[in-house]
């Protein structure tokens, strides 16, 4: 198996296994009586949404270093490497991560910073569709919302859900992953797959 094939193979199995994990919980297949079952079926599809997004995180520092590494003319010109310069996986973390952390979640934002460094024959983010973008984005906002509780955080959650959905009122993430009986959660995670399913096509494995 390439290392590509790999590498989405691993993403697309573990998020598959979050959304079955999830979908079980949701309709009620999950051992738990009493009041609190809903509260803990939401914790719990809260973290497996956090989980996801580490899961995404993962696979794209490992996919953008096996694009740079498979062509490098790019990548060496944008940092201004001698030409004869072996580009190996250890020197390429060490310049896209050596200096400071780099977040490449947000693929919307980092599109013209991916062109610049990956070859444009194997830029497989140049596929990627605006409505499967817009998905991790709002995705991150849930995770952002979860992660850090801040009224910034809340506030921009909000606004995502009113223009997404049309809520008017703020609800918290895990009573929105159980919306329509779990649909909601599974189209959030599934777009992770679909994502890597465009992006294997382009790469042709």
């Amino acid at each position: 198996m390439s290392q590509f094939k790999k590498n989405h193979s691993i993403l697309e199995t573990k998020v598959a296994d979050l959304i079955n994990q999830g979908l079980e919980i949701i309709l009620g297949n999950f051992n738990v009586k009493g009041s609190k079952e809903r509260h803990l079926q939401e914790i719990l599809l809260e973290s497996f949404l956090l989980r996801s997004c580490a899961y995404w995180e993962y696979f794209l520092e490992k996919e953008i270093i096996l694009l740079i590494k498979k062509k490098s003319e790019s990548f060496k010109k944008y940092y201004d490497l001698p030409i004869r310069t072996s580009v190996n996986i250890n020197l390429i973390r060490a310049i896209l991560f050596g200096d400071k952390y780099k977040d490449f979640h947000d693929v919307q934002s980092m599109k013209s910073y991916f062109s610049k460094i990956i070859h444009s024959t194997i830029n497989p983010f140049d596929d990627i569709t605006l409505e499967q973008l817009e998905k991790i984005n709002f995705t991150y906002n849930l995770r952002n919302y979860l992660s850090h509780y801040s009224a910034y955080s809340k506030r921009k959650l909000h606004l995502s859900y009113k223009k997404k959905y049309n809520y008017k009122i703020f609800i918290e993430p895990g009573s929105f992953l159980l919306k329509n009986k779990g649909k909601n959660y599974e189209a959030i995670l599934h777009n992770f797959i679909l994502i890597s399913v465009v992006m294997r096509k382009k790469l042709g494995v």
